[in-house]
């Protein structure tokens, strides 16, 4: 049964919306996110270090189908949009076409994923517009680094030996240079959603993003983000018994253990992370308890030179706390 349904007429919007679909297949866990804003709709691909998002203005009395949804395997990666797109939410899962692209997408949520929280609140130091084609064709592969350069008023990408320099199609009084890391393979299918001119934001504590009209994108160095989902999708009604004789669909089944695989490696990821951090600040206690042993014993033999027994009585007694200290930090590493 054929649910809420939304229709762009815009070839920009079709593509920021293809795109956003590919970037969630091609996450670990990926997810789309489709929430309704005023007279606006926001989709939106939150991944583990990248971050797509379009907000796109929405216009007749299309209903925007919201909710988080999953992508399905083998997406086609470059699968070509149409002049339009369509979302529609079928027997509980959401059908994007448009052009050569269709796709059915299962519900994880009935509320979208906020994103709005995680786009840098900081102003970038820098905002260096440049062409959409001419980045997209200067960008190299593998990992390296995005420079701004003030003295020549450029974005420098350089990829090992390699550096290509693309102007500034906006002027800028900044002289100092600025850059970050950043993985070039991340940042093409930010850039390719994106409608026109692009803008490269850059700052020393802030992610590298990427903006064009209603399209961005977001890379972030370090920890990944976890993104959850509001709230579980209700439970269907079970499903009535097989017929005597029928098989279950070994798509449904393989369906189901993906999941499980993926629910299980989730959880084993996290389970490691939490793992490492106190495995972290296990040692860094320890160490700091060490320090504060030496010290103390530096003390005491100071307090001895002087011949104080009063401060080498509760000196002793605070290298004795700090012997119980370790030895209980000490089984965290242990155990």
């Amino acid at each position: 049964m054929a649910g809420a349904g939304l229709t762009l007429d815009d070839p920009a919007a079709a593509r920021a919306v293809a795109a956003i679909a590919r970037h969630a297949a091609a996450q670990r866990q990926g997810l789309v996110s489709i929430r309704a804003d005023g007279a606006a709709v926001v989709i939106a691909s939150p991944g583990e270090t990248s971050l797509l998002m379009a907000r796109l203005p929405v216009s007749g009395s299309g209903a925007v189908p919201e909710g988080t949804y999953a992508p399905p395997e083998g997406m086609p990666p470059e699968a070509a949009a149409g002049s339009s797109v369509t979302l529609r939410g079928v027997r509980g899962a959401l059908q994007l076409s448009t052009g050569k692209l269709r796709a059915t997408l299962d519900r994880v949520a009935d509320a979208p994923v906020d994103v709005a929280w995680v786009w840098p609140a900081a102003e970038a130091a820098v905002e260096a517009v440049v062409s959409r084609d001419a980045l997209i064709d200067a960008l190299p592969t593998g990992e390296g680094r995005l420079t701004f350069s003030g003295a020549d008023k450029q974005v420098v990408l350089q990829a090992g030996r390699e550096e290509r320099r693309l102007p500034l199609k906006n002027r800028t009084r900044r002289r100092k240079d600025i850059g970050t890391a950043v993985a070039f393979d991340q940042l093409r299918p930010l850039v390719e959603a994106m409608p026109g001119d692009v803008a490269i934001g850059l700052a020393d504590l802030r992610p590298l993003t990427v903006e064009s009209g209603p399209v961005r994108g977001m890379l972030v160095r370090g920890a990944p983000m976890r993104w959850r989902a509001p709230e579980p999708a209700p439970e269907r009604p079970a499903a009535a018994p097989p017929r005597r004789g029928a098989a279950k669909r070994p798509a449904d089944t393989a369906a189901a253990a993906e999941r499980r695989r993926r629910e299980a490696e989730r959880e084993a990821r996290e389970r490691e992370q939490e793992l490492r951090r106190r495995t972290r600040a296990a040692q860094a206690a320890a160490a700091a308890v060490g320090r504060a042993m030496s010290q103390v014993d530096a003390a005491a033999d100071g307090a001895g030179q002087l011949g104080d027994e009063a401060a080498r009585t509760r000196l002793a007694e605070a290298r004795a706390a700090l012997e119980a200290a370790e030895t209980s930090l000490r089984t965290h590493l242990d155990s």
